[in-house]
């Protein structure tokens, strides 16, 4: 995405139980809540399952980019991983479930940042190696900004009115686009994208980049004035 000043990148995420990690053990227990120590545990016994997603896609990396080793930075420990390339940044990570309750479950998270460049997100080589790691585009903005004006914007636009949701104190608010296959969440913080159905990286660049655009030009939604 063509977005200048405003910080963006890519995230996927995969969950589980925390039982089928390759460390687990028989005399493990999966946590019953969420503590500090619960998230070593993980952390610890998830770590080959991070550095086994690391190495992979490290190879696939090198493979599609022709990159030589001096061209990498490479990082893996404690259920933690990063891997730094001339275009592009890539962080591994495992944590314990996101949600209240699954403290059972385990989150592997993928994020791709420091895109240096808008010609690399174009790049058939970056979207055949990300597609199957990230499903989501996250923008990030400079500043809080006041999502009430955003939204009575956003409600005078026809094409985007019907598809819209929103908190009732307005901190939050969604747009669920069927026609375009495209979800749009936004926060104070944060402007996130994601397909409704199956997911493709190219096809989510190019309908968020859209979306975007429109956004920007009739409801001036990145405005921090």
């Amino acid at each position: 995405m063509n977005l200048p000043q405003l910080s963006v990148h890519l995230k996927g995420s995969n969950f589980g139980r925390i039982r089928k990690l390759t460390s687990f053990e028989k005399h493990h227990h999966e946590p019953d809540h969420f503590s500090d120590a619960a998230l070593e545990f993980v952390r610890r016994i998830g770590h080959e399952d991070v550095k086994r997603s690391a190495e992979l896609l490290y190879q696939e990396i090198r493979r599609q980019f022709a990159y030589k080793r001096r061209d990498f930075n490479y990082i893996c420990e404690d259920g933690f991983a990063n891997i730094k390339t001339p275009d592009f940044e890539i962080e591994i990570r495992i944590d314990q479930g996101v949600e209240v309750s699954e403290p059972k479950n385990y989150c592997i998270s993928t994020v791709v940042n420091h895109l240096d460049t808008i010609e690399i997100q174009q790049d058939e080589r970056f979207t055949d190696c990300f597609n199957s790691h990230c499903d989501q585009i996250i923008v990030q903005f400079p500043q809080v900004i006041d999502l009430s004006s955003k939204i009575d914007q956003i409600e005078a636009i026809k094409e985007f009115a019907n598809c819209l949701d929103y908190a009732p104190d307005a901190s939050s608010f969604d747009l669920k686009l069927s026609d375009q296959d495209l979800h749009i969440q936004v926060t104070e913080m944060q402007m996130s994208f994601r397909l409704l159905t199956y997911p493709n990286l190219k096809k989510l660049l190019d309908l968020s980049q859209r979306a975007f655009d429109i956004l920007t030009k009739k409801s001036d939604i990145i405005s921090i004035d």
